[in-house]
């Protein structure tokens, strides 16, 4: 769960923490109950472990914490009713409240509905931190008004991060039109011949972020799995006013003809050359 733990350590430390987040694919209380600690911290939001703040949520005595569990098959709303009387209590002794919701599926739709209102106009304390590895079984309506973190099975998480940063280096390159950091790529295509299609996607898919990012600034519409993985707000801010619509479109459109190529068995070598070409190409 580092990927999650590295998210958060980010947002906290430039101060960019969001109301209400989504945990998907997990339902780990522990690993909730330090983020929370994070937050809470009196030692610089380290999680020092050894503070008031940590030593209470550590005996569960902290009074601007609160877990909301399923009681029994659901999460009722008796439940709901308790949170709303906490939340709307300003804190007591931190600078915000924190509500974990354990196994957010098993809201039922009406409990979902309740919380509606809280997220749309959230106090400016709270923070909502849902957990549930059934995301399909939350209302679209909650949904939408949290950031979406992906926790990633740990067996894929350590290739993916590597192939993540590979993929935000190279498009940095780009951005920089660093001729000579680009073509070191040529390199490492040779090694990942085998998984070239999924960073060929990943790659678009970044690139699409970008996109997205210039016409809306919206970090809710970027890829949850992107965003999660790797907290690239600077990079999403920074290339999005320096790489221009047109050589992002260009791009994405010659890393989706590189993929069809080297599937139909195309020279892999010329043809992963031909695009990095491409991406040190400059505008007429």
């Amino acid at each position: 769960m580092n990927n999650v733990l590295k998210f958060f350590d980010d947002v906290i430390k430039k101060g960019h923490l969001s109301h209400s987040y989504l945990l998907a694919g997990t339902e780990d209380l522990d690993l909730a109950k330090t983020i929370a600690q994070k937050i809470l911290c009196k030692q610089e939001h380290t999680g020092c472990g050894s503070c008031s703040s940590c030593l209470k949520l550590a005996s569960d005595n902290h009074p601007d914490f609160m877990v909301i569990s399923p009681d029994g098959a659901s999460i009722k709303n008796a439940q709901i009713e308790s949170f709303q009387e906490f939340v709307f209590i300003r804190p007591f002794e931190s600078l915000y409240k924190i509500i974990i919701f354990d196994e957010a599926h098993l809201m039922t739709d009406r409990a979902q509905n309740r919380i509606l209102k809280v997220l749309e106009e959230p106090p400016t304390y709270a923070i909502f931190i849902f957990l549930t590895r059934q995301v399909e079984a939350m209302l679209e309506t909650v949904k939408s008004r949290c950031q979406i973190v992906q926790v990633l099975d740990d067996q894929v998480k350590s290739i993916d991060i590597e192939m993540y940063e590979k993929a935000v280096e190279l498009i940095k390159g780009i951005e920089k039109q660093d001729v000579g950091r680009v073509l070191e790529y040529g390199t490492y295509f040779k090694q990942i011949k085998p998984k070239v299609s999924d960073f060929l996607n990943l790659l678009s898919s970044i690139l699409r972020d970008i996109m997205i990012f210039r016409e809306t600034r919206n970090y809710q519409l970027i890829t949850e799995a992107n965003f999660s993985i790797l907290n690239y707000e600077d990079l999403l801010s920074k290339i999005s006013k320096s790489l221009s619509r047109r050589k992002n479109v260009e791009l994405i459109g010659m890393i989706e003809d590189v993929d069809q190529k080297l599937k139909n068995n195309m020279n892999y070598d010329l043809t992963v050359d031909k695009l990095l070409f491409k991406c040190i190409e400059r505008e007429a």
